[in-house]
């Protein structure tokens, strides 16, 4: 008897952790410190996540060019907030 208790149990926690992912998905990507600057010629991506319910901050994310590593940048960094302006500014306006 025990080891079907067992058993039921394992297989309820195997789920749970199976499942977990889904979770993952509307936190924020960035926790901790961002970068205030990347040089501009290592930057493959630039990418501006707005907030959510999940995450109340914007994010950026940028990828770098030689790595493809992700790393976060400061939204509230003067390099950050250039480039955003001028994305705007080359983005069609609809």
């Amino acid at each position: 008897m025990n080891s079907t208790a067992v058993l039921f149990v394992a297989f309820f926690l195997f789920a749970a952790i199976e499942g977990s992912p889904l979770y993952n998905k509307g936190r924020c990507r960035c926790i901790g410190s961002s970068a205030d600057f990347i040089h501009l010629k290592r930057i493959e991506k630039f990418e501006v996540i707005p907030a959510t319910p999940m995450c109340q901050q914007i994010e950026i994310v940028v990828t770098m060019k030689d790595t493809a590593e992700e790393r976060c940048m400061n939204p509230k960094s003067k390099q950050a907030q250039n480039i955003i302006n001028l994305l705007k500014k080359r983005s069609p306006q609809k």
